[in-house]
């Protein structure tokens, strides 16, 4: 199951890059355009934008499993090896209900907004919202991987 997971995160975090690198590009034509060229692109903002919101919530889903978010490493230091256990596992059930939340709400919101186009861009902007209940299952996902490792000590 740990290769599984492996697996999708590290295609997690070539998406990330991959929609990194397109949003530099549009960025840069932006830039390029506007300042040089003096005729601005309408649709570079808006993109730019919308990759942004992707790269933000796959990367949280990603520094979940590389255990890159905030945590409370100094209150686990100087408590005892099982309530150290039950602070994580409380801390993760409480991020799963969270997540699972946001999954239903997420979808919801997506669902609900296949209607409505974008601007400049014309794609159904549900497609937008469509990357909270992906990345809330990838982090429910991974919250249970990282969650099952500390508790346990195997992967």
């Amino acid at each position: 199951m740990g290769n599984i997971i492996s697996k999708i995160n590290s295609i997690t975090r070539l998406i990330v890059i991959a929609l990194l690198a397109v949003m530099i590009v549009a960025v840069f034509l932006q830039v390029l355009f506007r300042f040089f060229l003096d005729m601005p692109l309408a649709w570079t903002e808006e993109l730019a934008r919308y990759l942004l919101i992707w790269i933000t919530f796959l990367g949280s889903a990603y520094a979940m499993a590389i255990k890159a978010h905030i945590g409370t490493e100094y209150i686990q230091k100087h408590l005892s090896p099982f309530m150290n256990k039950v602070v994580i596992s409380v801390a993760a059930v409480l991020s799963i209900f969270f997540f699972v939340v946001m999954v239903h709400q997420g979808y919801s919101l997506a669902t609900r907004s296949m209607t409505q186009l974008s601007p400049t861009l014309l794609v159904p902007m549900g497609y937008v919202y469509m990357v909270i209940p992906i990345s809330g299952v990838l982090l429910i996902m991974n919250a249970l991987h990282v969650t099952w490792k500390d508790i346990t000590g195997k992967e």
